[in-house]
């Protein structure tokens, strides 16, 4: 990891001990959003630095998470009246969020693989005030084998992953499920997301590839293999930054990804931001 993030190796555990804060977005769908007299977070509408009651989400007023996860929703930069579609949308944070940047005029497609959490995520919009058009449970990897190709204007794909960027070493089993045979597997499934997505992008659209996790075999890996089978991606960076994101790599051991990854984004664990990764893509 030290490698990855261009750190001294004594530096990686304190990075990755400690529990992170949590961000507060106001629901603007709900009928009594709240004032804030907190920090903005300077890139994202509506977002700020803090806690308030968790009453306030409870009642859908507000949406609590970490800052890293509201970066995919203003990097996916979604219109009024797109068609949009949430691959991975469980819990629902991301799908909320679109929502609410365009004010529910959009046709969202919500999808989850897993039927107990996309019932989850289906209470949970209600509460959230969130209109959205279908609810699905396919698999991401055959999403193109149920959804109508070259119809969607933006598609958000958080993806499954290792969740390194979540480590918290103070927790005696924090590596418990973590093995790079997992990795490898992770590696070769995300690849097959950002295929169908690309299918089920139109041409102008854009989609944001995402994960909590930091090996590049999860993040620069299936991007490089995407941008090199499809000539009409294209990758774009972040219109915004902090002082903790770093660029993606372009080599990584016996891999050497596509030059454009260096325009993908690398979030380095903080007290505020879990380790994350983005990439922006666009088909032309």
């Amino acid at each position: 990891m030290a490698a990855v993030w261009d750190v001294r190796p004594g530096e990686v555990a304190g990075m990755l001990t400690g529990a992170r804060s949590t961000t507060v977005r106001v629901n603007r769908l709900h009928d009594d959003p709240p004032a804030l007299d907190l920090a903005p977070v300077e890139w994202c509408t509506d977002a700020y630095y803090g806690t308030v009651d968790a009453a306030l989400a409870h009642e859908g007023r507000v949406y609590l998470q970490n800052a890293s996860s509201l970066i995919p929703v203003v990097a996916l930069d979604p219109r009024p009246g797109q068609s949009i579609v949430d691959v991975a949308a469980a819990p629902g944070g991301k799908a909320f969020h679109i929502a609410a940047r365009v004010g529910n005029d959009c046709e969202l497609w919500l999808n989850d693989a897993v039927k107990p959490r996309a019932e989850k995520l289906r209470a949970l919009a209600s509460l959230y005030r969130v209109r959205y058009a279908q609810l699905t449970t396919v698999p991401a990897q055959y999403l193109d084998k149920e959804l109508p190709v070259a119809s969607f204007d933006r598609i958000l794909l958080d993806v499954q992953c290792s969740g390194e960027g979540r480590v918290d070493l103070r927790r005696s089993d924090a590596l418990r499920y973590w093995s790079e045979e997992r990795i490898e597997k992770y590696k070769y499934l995300q690849t097959k997301m950002l295929d169908a997505g690309y299918r089920l992008l139109k041409p102008g659209g854009r989609m944001v590839y995402s994960t909590c996790t930091i090996s590049p075999e999860e993040n620069e890996y299936p991007v490089s293999q995407v941008l090199r089978r499809h000539a009409e991606l294209d990758l774009v960076p972040l219109p915004f930054a902090e002082p903790n994101f770093r660029p993606g790599l372009t080599a990584w051991r016996d891999h050497r990804f596509d030059p454009r990854l260096a325009g993908a984004t690398r979030v380095l664990p903080t007290e505020a931001y879990e380790g994350f990764f983005a990439a922006v893509l666009v088909k032309t």
